[in-house]
């Protein structure tokens, strides 16, 4: 076998392996919750919607114990979804519930 065909034959494993590895990642992933699945815990909690509301315009005083509760328990991909070109917000709330 010459040294053009070891090359060849080393790159198509290599890509195997590396589809491989690239299929297995996509696959472990969990969804990208939609927003009415990101909105509809923090709608349960009476009043949590308006405090989250506020909070987009830096009012961070109405967020009470079982509003902070349910945005502890958002999943990270909600957090751009509640508050869209906001990420130093969402900064703020996170801490301000911790």
């Amino acid at each position: 076998m010459g040294t053009k065909q070891i090359v060849t034959v080393m790159f198509f494993f290599l890509s195997v392996i590396m589809a491989l590895l690239c299929h297995h990642q996509s696959e472990a992933q969990a969804p990208i919750p939609t927003p009415g699945d990101c909105f509809s815990s923090i709608k349960k909690v009476k009043g949590c919607a308006d405090a989250v509301k506020a909070a987009t315009k830096g009012h961070l005083l109405r967020l009470v114990k079982d509003c902070c509760h349910v945005i502890n328990d958002l999943a990270v991909d909600c957090f751009p979804i509640i508050f869209p070109g906001k990420p130093y917000i969402a900064a703020l709330v996170k801490h301000a519930c911790s």
